[in-house]
């Protein structure tokens, strides 16, 4: 039976993900949170951390200078769902948490840190997809049973891949 014009499974595409040496891949379903690393080798501290989207013309995901977080640069479909780990930017980790994931969020990011006498540079490239999970991944469940720790009936998507 051929494949030919059929949708790849998640296997597929997290393999074929996995073989790209150009960059970081990541999938995520709606409503999740996403760990986007970016990590200096040189270690040092970063005074400097822009996160930006590659499709984005102007505006930052996120910028981080003077000690803080600028909110007047940041993309208001990012203000409140960021967080910067903060007290890792001394050991040279400027990796971010993108909260509540939307599909609006699929995207190429990039990282780029200036630390203590040196140029800006780009230190990761990610690529991320936000999509719901394929027909036949969710398990419903109906109205005599519920998840642990759950005090409803509710529909859950499982992340485990088959």
């Amino acid at each position: 039976e051929s494949n030919f014009g059929r949708r790849p499974t998640r296997k597929w595409l997290l393999l074929f993900l996995r073989l790209c040496s150009c960059c970081l891949w990541f999938s995520a379903e709606p409503g999740q949170n996403v760990f986007l690393p970016c990590k200096d080798t040189d270690q040092g501290e970063i005074i400097v951390v822009e996160w930006t989207r590659t499709d984005l013309k102007s505006g930052f995901v996120l910028l981080y200078r003077d000690g803080r977080i600028d909110l007047a640069k940041q993309l208001q479909s990012y203000k409140d769902r960021m967080d910067l780990l903060v007290n890792q930017i001394q050991k040279g980790d400027a990796s971010l948490v993108l909260k509540n994931t939307t599909i609006d969020d699929s995207g190429t990011y990039e990282c780029r840190v200036k630390q203590t006498n040196q140029e800006k540079k780009r230190i990761s490239t990610v690529s991320l997809v936000v999509a719901p999970p394929p027909p036949g991944e969710c398990l419903s469940l109906d109205q005599n049973q519920q998840l642990p720790g759950s005090g409803s009936q509710r529909e859950t998507c499982s992340t485990i891949l088959n």
